[in-house]
């Protein structure tokens, strides 16, 4: 496989969507080079971009094909019945646009909200998981997280921070909690997890 096949690939590469042939030709060629590795490397850091409110633009002409990928992922999901729907709570536009892309890409719907507008957007859509971003100590996250509860028990609240180490009153009301250094895997898992019945 080229560098660029590789390229085109790597979403799918870590979302798991390759056959085990597709994986291992995949894996040979990562073995023998850097340039391929370090942009899977890149890929992962997503979740730490848009944890820590980082922001990158991208090159022209990939925004396009992204736009279109999207498209096109959205159309299938619209075709599907079971589509989950993840209202997705963040101040920063930037870091919301990011993980947004890739919570669609994954094939959900998103639904988004800063702080501030949270509780009363939520209590006119209907969702299956809230994810919240939790940026700064300021933010009164356990307080949000304890109106949501209260609106909707059974609601799954899944907190993201660039913090590695937040106090217990903060994850009183939390399902499950992504820190600093996780990579968009572990998020996309935990949100499949969550969003399992059990």
């Amino acid at each position: 496989m080229s560098c660029e096949e590789i390229w085109r690939e790597i979403p799918n590469y870590i979302g798991g969507k390759h056959g085990a042939v597709m994986r291992a030709s995949i894996e040979e060629h990562l073995k023998d080079c850097k340039h391929c590795t370090a942009a899977l490397g890149g890929a992962g850091n997503v979740v730490r971009l848009a944890a820590d409110a980082a922001t990158f633009d991208l090159r022209a002409g990939h925004s396009n094909r992204l736009g279109q990928k999207l498209s096109r992922k959205r159309e299938q999901a619209r075709r599907g019945t079971n589509q989950r729907i993840v209202f997705y709570v963040d101040d920063n536009p930037k870091a919301l646009r990011i993980l947004t892309f890739a919570l669609e890409w994954a094939g959900y719907k998103v639904i988004t909200a800063c702080n501030a507008e949270a509780l009363e957007r939520l209590k006119q859509t209907s969702s299956d998981l809230v994810l919240l971003a939790y940026r700064t100590p300021q933010m009164i996250g356990s307080k949000l997280t304890r109106d949501i509860k209260q609106l909707n028990p059974d609601i799954p609240i899944l907190l993201i921070s660039g913090h590695t180490l937040l106090a217990s009153e903060e994850l009183t009301y939390v399902n499950a909690y992504v820190g600093g250094g996780a990579t968009l895997d572990s998020l996309l898992t935990q949100v499949r997890v969550l969003l399992t019945p059990v």
